[in-house]
């Protein structure tokens, strides 16, 4: 016996296209249009997320740019010791910490705050800081290696979430007339009963 009508895509195929099956019913129907709508509205949405990243993309190159022109990389001295890197199994796990360090501004001026700095940095290194225009330590800018990730992200995960909503509403839709099928079948059977049983008298 042949197995092509065991494989998916025949069943998915009877399941969109239930109209040859003369066993079908309108509910049987319903569900292959929600599932066609369903299909459709996750390929549509490819180009609409695909958009929305290119905006964000944009938006945030347009950050990156702002960034870029109001801070600018420095040298901080640093005036006490970070915490010890920890060891664990033979590799070291630096980690970040916060000390006070000293740094010198353009126009001459010197500055004493707080800077992060990775575990195990001793007193009296110098470590990069990026600064604000009045001289505060900053977050460097962002760049556009980093504006792109998001945005990909962004889109990526922005149509699995709306593909995962389509297929808990496929699925709910699935449940709910599979329950009003189950009805039907026992309404047919109810009807049919007591003359099956008369002919098997």
């Amino acid at each position: 016996m042949s197995t092509r009508a065991t494989t998916p895509a025949v069943r998915l195929a009877r399941l969109l296209h239930p109209g040859r099956n003369p066993l079908a019913r309108g509910v049987d129907r319903l569900e292959a249009v929600v599932l066609v709508l369903a299909m459709a509205l996750a390929v549509v949405l490819v180009p609409v997320m695909l958009t929305f990243g290119s905006l964000t993309f944009a938006s945030l190159g347009d950050q990156a740019a702002r960034q870029a022109a109001a801070r600018h990389e420095s040298v901080a001295v640093l005036l006490e010791d970070a915490p010890a890197a920890v060891v664990v199994r033979g590799g070291v796990v630096s980690g970040r910490s916060v000390v006070r360090a000293q740094w010198r501004l353009p126009a001459g001026d010197v500055r004493t705050g707080p800077v992060e700095v990775v575990n195990g940095s001793r007193s009296g290194e110098e470590v990069p800081v990026w600064l604000d225009d009045a001289g505060r330590p900053v977050d460097p800018p962002l760049s556009t290696e980093a504006a792109a990730a998001e945005a990909a992200m962004v889109a990526v995960f922005g149509w699995f979430f709306a593909a995962g909503l389509l297929a808990l509403a496929c699925y709910g839709t699935h449940v709910a007339l599979e329950r009003r099928r189950s009805r039907g079948w026992e309404a047919d059977w109810a009807r049919v009963e007591p003359d099956w049983h008369d002919h098997r008298r």
